[in-house]
């Protein structure tokens, strides 16, 4: 199990890294292109909860796990908040805006590897959906996140090189979802719910609003049903993973 997260987690540092490539691109074709993978990336997470991670939470389900989603959804706004304050009213000469940003991104990485390690100990299966959605959102984002700081006077390779180190956190977050399951096998009846309320949150409030407000709304619509379809596929994937490893 070891060897499946941290290869997941490896794949999604390279895919987060080279998604920093897109914007050598036009910005015309950049924004264009921005946009749909905002689209594909809320179809993953909705696919990934709804076909993996609900149907192992529905198991044991009780009035505590509902409350728990409830939870997780009301701790990601909060966070999402705190950390969006903290840019707009700290971004000074003695602390910029870039590294602001990086610690922010540092939290959601912890928070990163905390959901695709529960979700690898719910099932390989869950595992590999929870990682192809967080490289989904992830990609976008960190999109967004160099060019925030290209803006800001760092230079590409500064900002890909801050990118990439930021992601170490990823495993730190694995690293105490691994640590507290060894001394406790009840935790994934906490995790796990709270896990689904983050995905929801971000996929819903994130992702979705861009694709409301589309005028290109059948071709986004046609690409989040991908999104879905490739996590209802997931399970194909695991034999190949298990040839890998």
């Amino acid at each position: 199990m070891i060897e499946e997260i941290g290869l997941s987690l490896v794949l999604t540092s390279i895919f987060s890294a080279t998604g920093a490539l897109l914007l050598f691109m036009s910005r015309e074709r950049f924004e264009h292109l921005t946009q749909f993978l905002i689209s594909f990336s809320a179809g993953t997470i909705f696919g990934g909860v709804f076909i993996h991670l609900v149907f192992r939470l529905a198991s044991n389900y009780t009035r505590l796990s509902g409350l728990l989603v409830v939870i997780g959804l009301v701790l990601s706004f909060m966070l999402e908040r705190v950390v969006h304050w903290h840019c707009h009213h700290r971004g000074t000469h003695e602390e910029p805006v870039p590294y602001v940003l990086a610690a922010g991104d540092g939290i959601h990485n912890i928070l990163d590897g905390i959901l695709i390690a529960t979700s690898f100990l719910v099932s390989i299966s869950s595992g590999i959906a929870a990682t192809v959605a967080v490289i989904a959102h992830k990609i976008p984002k960190e999109l967004g996140d160099f060019g925030v700081m290209v803006d800001y006077g760092f230079s590409r390779m500064k900002a890909l090189a801050v990118n990439v180190g930021i992601s170490v956190f990823m495993f730190l977050g694995a690293g105490l979802v691994l640590g507290v399951s060894s001394i406790s096998s009840g935790i994934l009846t906490i995790l796990l719910p709270l896990v689904i309320g983050n995905f929801v949150y971000i996929a819903g409030s994130d992702l979705l609003p861009d694709f409301k407000h589309s005028e290109n709304w059948f071709r986004h619509l046609a690409v989040f049903s991908l999104g879905v379809g490739l996590m209802y596929l997931v399970p194909y994937f695991k034999t190949l993973v298990s040839t890998v490893l």
